[in-house]
């Protein structure tokens, strides 16, 4: 009986583990909100790139100057360009269409997301247009995704990140129109619901087992 609770003991022990180690990813609690300071220099590094309309860049920095530390949806509707738009005229063997280097920029992104508590909840291609009330055109996307961040400073640090260099050339090949809008969660699925679910059901059915297991164990 003892090696059986002592099995028992450690196969939640490591799914407690597994969670707490889940949770840091997840909700990142040691993260402050982004200081004046620090949105004056990321309003202006971007800025200078000039990817981004005054109104936009107006936006960024409402945006980012309210941060509170929490983590935030972003709303993206899409409408790809039919052949690929690479502004700096350089070829991408294999990528034609706008939807594929909207497919490569994915490729590229999600690790990035991954690394800082963040992952896609939601895409999906529309099926048909049913009801507009928003005026003509308002349903012009193609695609819907959702993507949840663990926090601005996260996105921010994403899109600072070496490696979102490659990435970010090809979404602006791709998108003929997009609108892009954070929002604060009401009623959402995410992982943070799923995991413990799943490792609650682990644990249940390795203690299951280890008990179906003990009577041979004691008959030897």
């Amino acid at each position: 009986m003892g090696v059986f609770m002592r099995s028992i003991g450690r196969l939640w022990m490591v799914l407690g583990l597994v969670y707490v180690l889940f949770l840091a990813w997840h909700h990142n609690w040691l993260a402050k909100p982004l200081t004046p300071d620090e949105v004056k220099t990321i309003v202006a590094r971007v800025e200078g790139k000039g990817e981004l309309t005054p109104q936009e860049a107006a936006n960024l920095r409402n945006f980012f100057s309210s941060d509170d530390g929490q983590p935030f949806y972003n709303l993206n509707l899409m409408e790809y360009y039919a052949q690929a738009k690479y502004h700096d005229g350089v070829a991408h063997p294999g990528i034609t269409t706008g939807v594929q280097a909207d497919a490569e920029y994915s490729r590229l992104v999600l690790p990035l997301l991954l690394q800082r508590g963040s992952y896609p909840v939601f895409v999906s291609t529309k099926a048909a247009n049913l009801l507009n009330t928003a005026g003509q055109d308002a349903d012009f996307f193609q695609t819907i995704a959702v993507v949840r961040y663990r926090s601005r400073r996260d996105m921010l640090d994403m899109v600072a990140d070496p490696g979102y260099a490659l990435a970010g050339p090809h979404k602006f090949a791709s998108l003929a129109r997009n609108v892009a809008t954070p929002m604060n969660p009401v009623i959402v699925f995410h992982a943070g619901h799923l995991v413990p679910v799943l490792l609650l059901l682990i644990g249940l059915a390795g203690s299951l087992l280890l008990q179906a297991r003990q009577p041979l164990r004691s008959s030897r």
